[in-house]
């Protein structure tokens, strides 16, 4: 799965609403157009196409989103 499918995949994803859902104010789960917007945010993009043209966009994906969740996710467990 490339990074692209990912990014798309993500927000439809309960359990990564779930940790979204931290970042909300007040907390409460995310919509999934909601969740992409926190995923386009949190790496300075407007569409998540950029994520395979700008490779600082890419780290801060990996670092903010990909990473973060994944630790998240396995604390839960």
């Amino acid at each position: 799965m490339n990074i692209l499918q990912l990014a798309g995949m993500l927000p439809r994803d309960p359990q990564f609403r779930a940790f979204v859902s931290q970042y909300m104010v007040p907390p409460r789960e995310p919509t999934v157009d909601e969740a992409a917007a926190f995923i386009r945010s949190a790496c300075e993009i407007e569409s998540r196409r950029q994520l395979a043209e700008d490779r600082a966009a890419e780290q801060r994906f990996h670092l903010f989103i990909r990473q973060q969740f994944v630790a998240w996710r396995d604390k839960q467990h």
